[in-house]
């Protein structure tokens, strides 16, 4: 069962940046000196029952995943998950598969007949899967993760998008650009 909502839980600054709808990639480039993207893994990689359901695939659980962390000043601030059926990576999202570095915003906000669903939003508690999984690859992020999830779709090919916020809630509020402060708490 999906505890995702429409309703943006998030409070203050970091409810502001939950509910951003142009692209988080420009806005984390915009926060700091120094932007960057680490593709953690991509390929055909199976899906959540979750995630399935979202991209309506019925037939098998495998799609085409790419995970990754954001980084504004060396500090990881964001993990993200898109997924696409194994064969719209061939078809109207082919270009996902050769982003490398680059953000998918390049794709996502740059390039026409793209359209966005509406937001969700969804708080993962601690010792569930995707928090072990983001301890993992970011120790001292925190253990309650708030995120995002959007659906976009391409010639009618969903594309699902998931933002995990990394960084402690004090972060994204005040002042931009307070990620070299928190770099001792949230390693990259």
């Amino acid at each position: 069962m999906s505890n995702w909502t429409p309703h943006n839980f998030g409070h203050g600054g970091l409810g502001r940046w939950l509910a951003a709808r142009g692209s988080l990639s420009a806005r984390l480039a915009a926060s700091g000196d120094v932007f960057s993207v680490q593709v953690l893994r991509q390929g055909r990689l199976p899906l959540t029952v979750d995630e399935a359901q979202a991209l309506g695939v019925t037939q098998g659980r495998c799609g085409y995943v790419r995970e990754v962390q954001l980084k504004v000043d060396g500090v990881s601030v964001v993990f993200a998950r898109s997924v696409t059926a194994h064969a719209h990576s061939l078809g109207a999202w082919r270009s996902v598969r050769g982003l490398g570095a680059r953000p998918l915003a390049d794709v996502l906000f740059r390039r026409s007949g793209i359209t966005r669903l509406p937001l969700q939003f969804r708080q993962f508690k601690p010792n569930t899967a995707l928090p072990r999984q983001v301890q993992q690859v970011c120790p001292g992020a925190p253990r309650c993760l708030p995120a995002r999830r959007s659906v976009f779709l391409r010639q009618q090919a969903p594309l699902l998008v998931m933002e995990v916020f990394l960084a402690p809630e004090a972060s994204w509020g005040g002042p931009v650009a307070r990620w070299q402060s928190i770099a001792q708490k949230v390693k990259p």
